[in-house]
């Protein structure tokens, strides 16, 4: 055993000494050295890198609501066979975010976090700019074939960002601040859809003021420039953080986890120190006799030596073959099958709500039948098949101006979608660490089914009338939800259960599953939904809410039966963390907070990469099994009596011919018992 030293000092107390690791575990020793007190923090430079680079992608992502109305009102919609502007725009850049996903997510574990660290965020400034400057030419080009090109390499950009600004989330986080640290970079993709419509609201007002465009001008001749200048403005103004998160991700090392997984211990030490430690301290690697060790008696045990070069392709097979061997060897491949059919499940609801939103928002807002005159149809004066009235997505106001409607559109985007989806973030920010992620998250998908099947079955009865409101409500309510479970916990698991070496490319596969559900779904809606009269498309998005009901069910039922914890059940005893009240020399304090016993442990990753389902049911036999069988019942002096002996169990006072003799048997938890669901605990035969 070694150890690292180091003198960082907060204020006037010294808070880290000796750090012990282990030279022939590397991940555990670069995580001993960040978990050691003083050091396992929240991390605001961190948060900064990961953060901006998300905030990004959910900018970009959701902006395409606010600016679909303008592009059809500036640019007819026309020889789109039926299909919509926003469908267009919304399908290519769905298809190359499961580019991006995919392609980055692999290719951060094959070259590094720190290669593709950039690469990404400038695909995404230079396609944003290449959108804003998207045109017809003298009437030689199609601006919605340029679009469509631009959004797909933005899509490649922004999927690239789910696993990269994940994982740097989890890599460069102590395992007691993991949980806050991705659930607070997952907050910019509701920060980030707020912003879309807010900047989208503030934008339109502040350049029709300046070009001198009324709230109530129809003449197209006269709006069209300056709404052109709107849409252009928003889109580009999404180049902002993008450029931000690029300099920020340039200053910031490889991350230490990738470090030692490639042998460089020493390195992954010194980059934990550039980022963690306060200038004039330092982090130095000794021996046992405490003199200072050399680089290479730290690497020298390393197993993971580099071989000779191979080519390209075969490094890629020998890379995928120990991917699927990695992904037998104990089950690991159901954690991997779980996150991926939960994610895309989830994202076939999430979506089928918020993408394409001008015509949901419109449909649930109605609040009594449109006039007749509401034909959302009207050729060009030339000829051409072209849609000039498409733009008017909302059928009770058959005769509104481009201006209300974008202006309508963000508010209502705010007061239905944001005002959930924030809270909901919020919310689950500060309760992560008391909540048991893959339990919660099952039990939120069976609340959105309940959920969905009140909202689909009151559809038929509130759309078109003044009851609306509740259709509203509980829209809001599934922001909430959604936001407060699988949304936030889909993208938080796959950054935790996976080895490092193969971290970004199940991560990209996860991810990229959600996409194609969210690709599923804007297919339905827009070839199978949002068809015919409002009679006809009511009935069918009454069905399509319904139909999710079962589909969440199906997730929580995945989630139960597939998806290890990624935490140690409360009351299980860890490390000893620092207490904010520990003494000038480092000492713990004596006594544990109340608030310290509630929350659940965050299992290391090297402990979760090894064995994700220690001590844990999974497998859907079992658990269906565990489920049908009879269990029996105990009296409350039986349940003290085991409580008492569990506790003597953990204080290290009965030894094992003990417990034997008492009779103990391994029996598995009872079910709705937080994390405890999944793992097997000691239970007292007899009394």
């Amino acid at each position: 055993m070694g150890g690292y030293f180091s003198s960082l000092k907060a204020g006037a107390r010294r808070v880290a000494d000796e750090i012990e690791y282990d030279p022939h575990d590397p991940e555990r020793a670069v995580q001993s050295v960040i978990d050691h007190p003083g050091l396992d923090g929240f991390q605001w430079k961190v948060w900064w890198v990961a953060a901006s680079g998300f905030f990004t992608t959910s900018y970009s992502i959701f902006a395409v609501n606010v600016i679909s109305p303008s592009l059809s009102y500036v640019y007819p919609e026309c020889g789109l066979g039926g299909s919509t502007n926003s469908f267009v725009i919304n399908l290519t850049t769905l298809t190359g975010t499961m580019i991006g996903m995919l392609l980055f997510g692999h290719l951060a574990d094959r070259y590094g976090r720190k290669a593709v660290y950039g690469l990404e965020l400038s695909i995404v400034v230079v396609a944003t700019v290449g959108m804003t400057t998207a045109s017809t030419g003298v009437k030689s080009m199609n601006v919605y074939g340029w679009i469509g090109f631009w959004r797909t390499m933005l899509g490649i950009g922004l999927g690239a960002e789910y696993p990269l600004s994940a994982i740097i989330a989890a890599e460069w986080s102590s395992t007691k601040s993991r949980g806050k640290m991705i659930a607070a970079v997952f907050l910019m993709q509701s920060a980030g859809q707020l912003a879309a419509y807010a900047l989208g609201l503030a934008i339109l007002r502040g350049v029709s003021n300046t070009l001198g465009l009324s709230p109530e001008e129809t003449d197209r001749d006269i709006a069209a420039p300056i709404i052109d200048v709107v849409w252009r403005t928003i889109i580009g103004i999404g180049a902002v953080p993008a450029l931000i998160a690029l300099f920020l991700r340039r200053i910031i090392p490889e991350t230490p986890h990738y470090l030692a997984e490639q042998g460089k211990v020493a390195d992954a030490v010194e980059a934990i120190g550039l980022v963690y430690l306060p200038p004039n301290a330092t982090l130095q690697p000794t021996e046992e006799n405490g003199l200072a060790a050399p680089q290479h008696s730290l690497e020298g045990h390393m197993t993971n030596v580099k071989t000779r070069r191979k080519s390209g392709w075969a490094s890629t097979v020998e890379y995928l073959r120990g991917a699927k061997e990695h992904l037998v060897e104990k089950g690991r491949w159901r954690a991997l099958l779980g996150v991926m059919v939960t994610w895309w499940i989830l994202d076939l609801a999430y979506y089928g709500l918020g993408l394409d939103n001008p015509k949901t928002i419109s449909t649930i807002w109605l609040s009594s039948p449109p006039p007749a005159s509401a034909v959302p149809y009207s050729p060009a004066e030339d000829g051409d098949a072209c849609n000039t009235a498409m733009w008017r997505a909302d059928p009770a106001q058959p005769n509104i101006t481009i201006y209300d409607m974008l202006r309508q559109d963000s508010i209502r985007n705010i007061v239905t979608i944001s005002s959930g989806a924030l809270p909901g973030s919020i919310i689950i920010l500060l309760a992560i660490d008391y909540l048991p992620r893959t339990t919660w998250m099952g039990w939120m998908f069976v609340a959105l089914a309940a959920l969905f099947a009140i909202n689909g079955g009151t559809f038929f009865v509130t759309f078109e009338t003044d009851q609306h409101a509740l259709t509203v409500t509980l829209y809001v309510l599934a922001q909430v939800i959604f936001n407060l479970g699988p949304n936030t916990m889909t993208f938080m698991l796959p950054a935790e259960l996976f080895a490092t070496k193969y971290r970004g490319t199940f991560y990209g596969l996860a991810a990229a599953s959600g996409k194609l559900g969210a690709i599923t779904i804007l297919l339905i809606t827009n070839l199978a939904v949002y068809t015919g009269d409002s009679t006809d498309y009511s009935r069918k998005f009454a069905i399509m809410l319904l139909g999710f009901c079962p589909a969440m069910l199906l997730g929580a039922f995945i989630t139960w039966v597939w998806i290890p914890e990624v935490q140690y059940p409360r009351g299980h005893d860890t490390k000893p963390e620092r207490n904010d009240d520990a003494s000038d020399n480092g000492l713990e304090g004596q006594n544990t907070t109340f608030r310290r016993k509630l929350q659940l442990p965050n299992r290391p990753l090297a402990d979760i990469a090894k064995n994700p389902g220690d001590g844990q049911i999974l497998g859907m036999r079992r658990n269906l099994a565990r489920l049908f069988r009879p269990r029996r019942t105990h009296d409350a002096s039986e349940s003290r009596h085991r409580h008492s002996i569990n506790t003597i169990q953990r204080a290290g006072s009965m030894d094992q011919g003990a417990a034997s003799q008492q009779g103990m048997l391994l029996e598995e938890a009872d079910l709705g018992d937080g994390p405890e669901m999944r793992y097997v605990n000691t239970r007292h035969s007899e009394l």
